[in-house]
């Protein structure tokens, strides 16, 4: 029953954009917690013994949450602020749902099950991409897509920056799986051309920027060769010189070396559906020095106590780039921003418990971490509750991390694992 519940949180974290009828309130609001609530009923014989074993974990986001209601209700936009609190304090419900999953399941099957359906989730979000592509306007998007950034695609997340990066997320996952015997060769093989191309059609700077470091940290922890690495990064930056879509996006519309771009170019529909030009990384990149500019000059406005969760993209955002929904693309930035320097000091130390807690973890939930964490240098994600509630998971998987428990690796690397930690 508790594996129904976890399927349950993954399916509902995608259901953002229905609505209860009747009620100005997304679906994804209860049910979430609502799941969450079910793995915890289900555990509650484990909770005391997890409470004592991390209690200085949920003692640091306890007070990190504290800190977010008591800065909300100081706000100058309280209503605001309270309705963002409110939204965010899911958040909390899920975590410890899932501290208590991953802390009851240690066995080789359990987690292996997890980890398959995460990885199944993104595969799903990506073939979404695919038929994106091919009907932008099928029913299916109106229903559950936020407004569409078509051209890029985003699958049903909220923009093409969440979407690109989980691909990328999820192509690591699937060659740690692969390396670990938890999946197929040629399921792996699937894997990277489905992530890979989906990739490149969500023209996400972002996206590819982490799959880059996902790259990297493949090949630190010998997931990878160096010649996988090369081969992997080849076809992507094949993909992305051939389709119109990214070419656009790294400014190579016009340019005349490579005949794909010129096949698409001769329908301009296929280049800029919609007659819309994308802007080009570029120019997203140097933009982004404006909004860090805001974000810095509200943290010194207001260092004591922000301007309360929320408050950025729905007040501040809109005098910088003009609409609604511009958060500070900087997780430090805008923590800062709207919780002030106590509210920056309070996640840093909550992701100093972390660090502390995952130094013994695996490749299968550090590299993810890393990659959710780097992601969120130029961007900010929190309000997409797919992206959050699998991060959510890693963090839990990797605090409950044992030593005594090693994936199926070579038994040269569990020697090596041994010795150095006895």
């Amino acid at each position: 029953m508790i594996n129904i519940f976890f399927l349950l949180i993954l399916f509902s974290s995608l259901l953002g954009r229905i609505k209860f009828p009747g009620i100005n309130i997304g679906i994804h609001y209860l049910l979430l917690p609502a799941f969450s609530f079910g793995i915890i009923s289900l555990s509650l014989k484990s909770i005391p013994e997890v409470v004592k074993k991390h209690k200085v974990i949920l003692i640091s986001i306890s007070l990190m949450y504290l800190w977010m209601w008591l800065s909300s209700f100081m706000s100058q936009f309280p209503i605001i602020a309270i309705t963002y609190s409110l939204k965010y304090s899911t958040y909390y419900i899920l975590f410890f749902a899932f501290l208590v999953l991953t802390f009851q399941n240690t066995k080789t099957l359990s987690l292996t099950f997890y980890y398959r359906c995460i990885l199944y989730l993104i595969q799903i979000i990506a073939l979404l991409g695919f038929l994106e592509v091919l009907l932008p306007n099928y029913w299916i998007f109106k229903l559950l897509k936020f407004p569409s950034f078509y051209p890029e695609i985003g699958s049903i997340m909220q923009n093409p920056n969440q979407f690109g990066v989980i691909v990328a997320i999820g192509l690591c996952l699937s060659l740690i799986l692969e390396k670990q015997n938890k999946i197929s060769k040629i399921e792996l093989y699937i894997n990277e051309l489905i992530f890979i191309i989906s990739l490149t059609f969500s023209a996400s700077g972002n996206g590819w920027l982490t799959f880059i470091v996902g790259m990297f940290l493949l090949l630190i922890y010998k997931i990878i060769s160096f010649r996988k690495m090369i081969y992997l990064t080849s076809f992507l930056s094949l993909c992305i010189v051939t389709i119109p879509v990214s070419t656009q996006k790294i400014g190579l519309v016009d340019n005349k070396i490579f005949p794909l771009i010129n096949l698409f170019s001769q329908n301009s529909d296929l280049v800029a559906p919609n007659k819309k030009t994308l802007t080009t990384i570029i120019k997203t990149g140097l933009s982004r020095y404006e909004i860090w500019q805001a974000a810095i000059n509200e943290t010194i406005k207001k260092p004591l106590t922000g301007i309360g969760i929320g408050v950025f993209p729905e007040q501040i955002g809109i005098k910088v780039w003009g609409g609604k929904g511009y958060h500070a693309h900087n997780i430090f930035l805008n923590v800062s921003a709207e919780q002030g320097i106590p509210g920056l000091l309070l996640f840093t130390n909550f992701l100093r418990k972390i660090v502390f807690k995952v130094k013994h973890a695996n490749s299968l939930v550090t590299i993810p971490i890393l990659m959710f964490l780097v992601s969120q240098m130029p961007d900010f994600f929190t309000e997409d509750y797919t992206f959050t509630t699998l991060e959510f998971y890693f963090i839990a998987a990797a605090i409950n991390y044992r030593k005594d428990f090693i994936m199926q690796l070579e038994p040269k690397i569990i020697q090596s694992f041994q010795k150095t930690y006895e």
